[in-house]
């Protein structure tokens, strides 16, 4: 497990969307997504600090149309790890 040097978790932020409600009740729905990345951070030792959620926007818009990505990004921290659930749900491309 990577601590930081004064020995705590290292810090984490995590990202979640879903562009339409069949995702919401599928496989990617923010509660899996959200479960999945808990299980992740715990067993790499890392504490999240915050989540961040785009619900109901495509993972094509552009950042500015994102308001929690954009969020995420202008707050984010040196040393702060992002997690996602997977790729696709931070971006398309």
């Amino acid at each position: 497990m990577e601590k930081t040097p004064n020995n705590t978790p290292k810090s984490a932020v995590a990202y979640l969307r879903v562009s339409t409600s069949e995702q919401s009740e599928s496989g990617l729905g923010l509660k899996h997504q959200r479960d999945s990345i808990k299980r992740f951070a715990k067993q790499q030792g890392l504490r999240i600090r915050k989540y961040y959620t785009d619900a109901g926007i495509s993972g094509a818009k552009g950042i500015n149309q994102r308001p929690a990505l954009a969020e995420m990004l202008d707050t984010l921290k040196p040393n702060t790890v992002v997690i996602v659930h997977k790729l696709d749900r931070l971006s398309r491309d």
